[in-house]
């Protein structure tokens, strides 16, 4: 038992210097590994934030934005930064190499019925841009937009092929005249957005698209049936037979075919007038009632009201009843562009 216990004594002192080793590794090892510990390394800027790319086919945009405490409102903030900037790019080009400029001669019911359309029918916008890099530097934000001009070319000039296909397929020899007044309706509107793409085209640094032979003809067809659009007039009453010649002389001014017999279209109206003298000026103010009719059923109801300045009487009536053939002119057109 004696030799037991002594046995037990002696290998305390070795278990403690083992213990003791084993702490002063776990210690060495532990501070190795604080000491080897690496800081994260510095994002490198891309070469982008500094200088705008460039490609023959793409278009780079470059868009920045400082944090005010949202770092993803900065984000986007330099996100949208960057597609202005690249749209901006675009819009200097155009300028420093076209201007266009598109104007009537002569006005006539194609004119007008072009105006209405053009207003109706939207320009081509800028689409297919991409936001091709992102880069965050303390509280700025970066990006880099791309836009390939290239593919756009390639779509938009495909887009107005079509438009040539359809136009080329349209016919205008129907029976009744209201039937090719709609087809002729469908081409011209084809056409404004042909022109529409075509000046996209122009703004994508690229030649626009002659119109084919067979779709000139389509649409000189287009005027004729346009141009031989005729209205009569009919006043209210007898009394204001000299009204009912001057509207006919404002509309005919603006394009307007009048005839007596046999019109396309029926045109019953008034107007009512008030005169008004202030020191030597003379203002005519006057607000038209129009009904327009086709084989005696009403189709269409429209007012105007115009206004007009002169230092004669008269002449402030002519002037007031010119304002307002060409009102009633363009309340026509768009009559027959909803569908007559």
């Amino acid at each position: 038992m004696v030799r037991r216990k002594f046995k037990s004594y002696k290998s305390d002192p070795v278990m403690a210097s083992k213990l003791s080793a084993a702490l002063c590794l776990s210690l060495v090892l532990a501070t190795g590994c604080q000491t080897t510990e690496k800081a994260p390394p510095t994002p490198v800027t891309p070469s982008w934030v500094t200088a705008t790319p460039h490609a023959d086919y793409m278009i780079y945009g470059v868009g920045v934005a400082d944090s005010v405490g949202d770092m993803q409102t900065a984000k986007l903030a330099a996100q949208e930064s960057a597609r202005l900037a690249l749209a901006k790019q675009l819009n200097v080009t155009i300028a420093a190499t076209t201007n266009i400029e598109q104007s009537a001669n002569e006005k006539s019911m194609q004119y007008h019925i072009d105006e209405v359309i053009n207003s109706q029918v939207p320009s081509i916008l800028l689409q297919g841009v991409k936001i091709e890099e992102e880069f965050q530097k303390d509280n700025t934000a970066y990006a880099l937009a791309s836009f390939n001009r290239t593919e756009a070319i390639m779509q938009t000039e495909l887009s107005i092929s079509g438009i040539d296909d359809t136009i080329r397929q349209t016919t205008l020899n129907a029976a009744t005249k209201s039937q090719r007044l709609k087809q002729a309706i469908k081409i011209r509107r084809l056409v404004i957005e042909r022109g529409k793409l075509n000046d996209y085209l122009q703004m994508l640094q690229s030649a626009k698209l002659p119109i084919p032979s067979e779709v000139q003809a389509q649409l000189a067809s287009s005027e004729e049936v346009l141009n031989s659009l005729s209205f009569s007039i009919t006043a209210d009453s007898d009394r204001h037979s000299n009204i009912k010649d001057m509207v006919a002389s404002a509309l005919t001014g603006n394009g307007i075919q009048i005839v007596s017999d046999n019109a396309d279209f029926e045109l019953s109206f008034r107007v009512d007038w008030q005169h008004i003298k202030k020191a030597d000026t003379f203002y005519s103010i006057g607000e038209s009632f129009l009904v327009v009719k086709e084989n005696g059923r009403e189709k269409a109801h429209f007012n105007g009201k115009v206004k007009a300045a002169s230092s004669y009487s008269q002449t402030a009536k002519s002037n007031a009843m010119q304002k307002l053939g060409g009102k009633l002119s363009k309340q026509l057109a768009e009559f027959i562009v909803s569908g007559a």
